[in-house]
């Protein structure tokens, strides 16, 4: 299924719709990690399954809700051939409870490198996504999708821009830096917020669903991807591979991270790096 704007926008509306339809009756549950799971999740997933997955044409499909129902040996091929990358809801916390910061995700994978990607936040209409070499906002006005393209990384120089951080810093960490910080739920939105020059910086431990409708567009529009394991920094591309990610099948951690995910501007790095500390 080659990455077509339209077809791609086409997906993300009807899943966006599916979403606040099935949350007038939410009802969710926790998954062994303790996390949230709707129904609106497994529909939706089950959904863009059956518009993208075709194994028989090369196409494989990775989300975040039927990951461990298949096998290792497609689980290889999507990571040697073309596989989307999906999440149903990013955010399933916020969206269970009624908070508008969650979205839908779908990342693209040729060869094991994350080559585009788009997110779509339904409650505020916006959809962020690749185009070729460009990344582009399309904003509902009056009914009509309008659409711009979005420039490159842009430093902070005030500490106006919000910075985000996930709920482990929250609940473990500090953060020294005069920015206003928020704890969302949910990962896309500060990940196209950045894009959106809304944030400024995002720390988090993500799983590769939570990064992979994002993380093209940050390294297309140069953004400063990378991980801290141990204190050593690994510079994070668009490639799927064990240096970055728990690829391991036997890990309960699985399609995670090794480490907490660091974005910002290249100039505000080592600041950043240095303004985030756990302590606990």
């Amino acid at each position: 299924m080659p990455w077509n704007k339209d077809r791609i926008t086409a997906l993300l509306l009807e899943a966006g719709d599916m979403a606040l339809q099935l949350r007038r009756t939410i009802s969710w549950e926790r998954k062994s990690d303790r996390s949230l799971v709707t129904e609106a999740d497994r529909k939706i997933e089950a959904f863009l399954t059956g518009e993208i997955e075709d194994p028989g044409a090369g196409i494989y499909l990775i989300g975040e809700e039927t990951v461990n129902e298949k096998g290792e040996d497609y689980l290889s091929a999507a990571l040697q051939r073309e596989a989307f990358v999906i999440d149903p809801i990013d955010g399933t916390s916020p969206y269970a409870h009624g908070m508008p910061h969650w979205g839908v995700s779908i990342g693209r994978m040729v060869n094991g490198e994350l080559v585009d990607g788009a997110v779509y936040l339904p409650q505020f209409q916006e959809i962020v996504m690749s185009d070729g070499d460009a990344v582009l906002q399309g904003t509902l006005v009056e009914g009509s999708w309008r659409w711009e393209e979005l420039g490159d990384a842009e430093r902070d120089l005030d500490g106006a821009r919000l910075v985000a951080i996930t709920q482990g810093l929250a609940k473990r960490g500090r953060v020294t830096l005069p920015n206003s910080i928020m704890v969302l739920g949910a990962a896309v939105v500060p990940l196209i917020g950045l894009l959106q020059r809304r944030f400024c910086g995002y720390l988090g431990n993500v799983k590769l669903w939570d990064v992979a409708g994002a993380l093209p567009l940050l390294l297309k529009k140069k953004f400063e991807v990378s991980i801290y394991p141990d204190g050593d920094r690994r510079e994070v591309s668009a490639v799927v591979e064990d240096r970055i990610y728990d690829l391991n099948p036997g890990s309960p951690s699985r399609w995670a991270l090794k480490s907490d995910l660091m974005v910002c501007h290249p100039d505000d790095e080592s600041r950043f790096r240095d303004a985030f500390r756990y302590v606990g």
